[in-house]
């Protein structure tokens, strides 16, 4: 007798999770149908954007050299101004050299030098 009652419990215990894995299934069943109706109606939808990115796509393709062009000679451009401006300094910087060179070659600067030292000495 214990035996059949344990049985029966057991048994029910399966039953429960039988319909359990069942509902489950059949809630699952439902969203997966709801799911592909949605892409069936969607997918008009899909495909038109799908067409414009790649329409977009192509178009940027097409672009895309003359943008790396324009870019390339934008910075050859600002790389030749940089260059002009460093040469252009190098050659300011090395006339004033020579100039100072001859400024201290000469006797009145020389003299001049020497009463600003003297008067520098005297204060």
């Amino acid at each position: 007798m214990l035996f059949i009652f344990l049985i029966t419990i057991v048994f029910i215990a399966e039953l429960i999770i039988t319909v359990a894995v069942i509902t489950t299934l059949i809630k699952l069943d439902k969203k997966l149908k709801r799911a592909d109706t949605f892409l069936e109606k969607a997918a008009p939808n899909i495909k038109a954007v799908c067409e414009l990115i790649r329409g977009i796509s192509e178009q940027i393709a097409e672009l895309t050299p003359g943008w790396v062009e324009k870019f390339r000679e934008t910075r050859d451009k600002i790389i030749l101004k940089q260059l002009e401006s460093l040469m252009a300094g190098i050659l300011f910087w090395s006339i004033n050299i020579k100039v100072i060179k001859r400024i201290r070659k000469s006797k009145f600067i020389k003299t001049a030098w020497k009463g600003l030292s003297l008067l520098q000495n005297v204060i």
